[in-house]
C-alpha cells in the first residue's frame, strides 16, 4: 500500500482491531474454533511442512487468533523448542491460551502484539509463521521488515494466504449474500482477503523487504466440514466479520432466502455426505540471509 497516507493506514489498523477483537467475533470463535480448526487442518499442515520444523526451534506465529497454527507448531518443536503466539487483542489470545492449557502444551507463550511493531529483540526466532493473517496487515512492508528483523540469520518465514476470491469458499457464501444485500464498496487501498491473488505479488513483497530464496506456490487444499450444511451456514453467519452485520440488516424472511440459496450453493460440493471445499491458497517461504 505504498500510496496510502499514514492516517489512512491508521484507519485500517483501527478497523482491523475492531473487526477481529470485538466481543461478537471472539464469542463466535470460541463457539466454533474446533470445527474451523478441523476444516482448515490441511492448510495448517501445508504451512508446517513448508516451515521445516524440528525439535529445538524457536517460532514466532503472527496473527494467531485462537491458536492456528501455533497450537500445532508447539508439539513439532517440543520438548526444547518454543512458540510465541501473537494477536492484536487480549481476548483472542486468552482464548488461545485456554486451549493450550487444555491440550497440556507447556512450550507456548501468548503475547498481545502488532505485526508492524513486534516487542522482541533482533534475531530472536528461527521461524516466523502466519496463517491467513498477512493479507490484512495495514502496512505490509513494515510488518515484513519486522519479521525479517526478529528472525535469526538463516531463519525462515512461512506465510499462508488466500488465493483468488473467485473460489468456492467465497462464492458459495459471500457472493450469494451479495445478491441479497448491497455490500459496501471496499477501499481499493484497504487490505483484504484476496490481496495476494495476483500470482507473484507476495513473492515481490517479500523480496522488496529484503528476504532471500523467496518461493511462492499456489495450492488447492481440500477442506472437509464434519457437520451438516445447516451448521456450516450457522458458523458462517456468526464468524464472518463481513457477513454478520449484513445478515443482521435483513428481515427474517429475507435471511431465510439467503440461507436457502447458500445451502443450495454448498450442496454442489457435498461428497459422500460431507461438505468438501477446495481451498485455493498461496504458500510463501523465504529466508533471512
Amino acid at each position: 500500500m505504498p500510496n496510502s497516507a499514514p492516517e489512512k493506514i491508521d484507519q485500517f489498523r483501527q478497523k482491523l482491531k475492531n473487526d477481529w477483537t470485538g466481543g461478537e467475533t471472539v464469542s463466535a470463535w470460541r463457539k466454533w474454533h474446533a470445527e474451523i480448526a478441523s476444516f482448515t487442518r490441511g492448510v495448517t499442515e501445508a504451512l508446517l511442512r513448508d516451515a521445516q520444523l524440528r525439535p529445538g526451534l524457536s517460532v514466532l506465529d503472527l496473527a494467531s487468533g485462537v491458536g492456528d497454527p501455533a497450537l500445532s507448531i508447539a508439539p513439532a518443536v517440543a520438548p526444547s523448542g518454543r512458540v510465541v503466539a501473537t494477536d492484536l487483542g487480549p481476548d483472542m489470545i486468552s482464548l488461545a491460551a485456554e486451549l493450550a492449557r487444555n491440550l497440556g502444551l507447556s512450550n507456548i507463550e501468548f503475547r498481545e502484539a502488532n505485526a508492524e511493531s513486534l516487542p522482541f529483540p533482533d534475531s530472536s526466532f528461527d521461524r516466523v509463521t502466519c496463517r491467513f493473517g498477512a493479507m490484512f496487515f495495514p502496512d505490509l512492508q513494515k510488518a515484513l521488515h519486522e519479521s525479517l528483523r526478529v528472525l535469526k540469520p538463516g531463519g525462515r518465514l512461512c506465510f499462508a494466504a488466500w488465493g483468488k476470491r473467485e473460489q468456492p469458499f467465497f462464492s458459495a457464501t459471500h457472493s450469494v449474500l451479495a445478491r441479497f444485500v448491497e455490500i459496501p464498496k471496499p477501499d481499493p487501498d484497504a487490505p483484504d482477503a484476496s490481496r495476494f491473488a495476483e500470482r507473484g505479488r507476495l513473492q515481490r513483497e517479500l523480496e522488496t523487504a529484503g528476504f532471500q530464496n523467496v518461493n511462492e506456490n499456489l495450492l488447492i487444499v481440500p477442506a472437509r466440514w464434519n457437520g451438516s450444511l445447516e451448521l456450516y451456514f450457522q458458523q458462517f453467519s456468526e464468524v464472518s466479520v463481513m457477513a454478520r452485520p449484513l445478515l443482521a440488516k435483513l428481515s427474517p424472511a429475507r435471511r431465510d432466502d439467503v440461507r436457502a440459496e447458500i445451502l443450495a450453493s454448498l450442496q454442489k460440493f457435498v461428497q459422500d455426505g460431507h461438505l468438501v471445499l477446495p481451498l485455493e491458497i498461496i504458500l510463501a517461504s523465504a529466508d533471512r540471509s
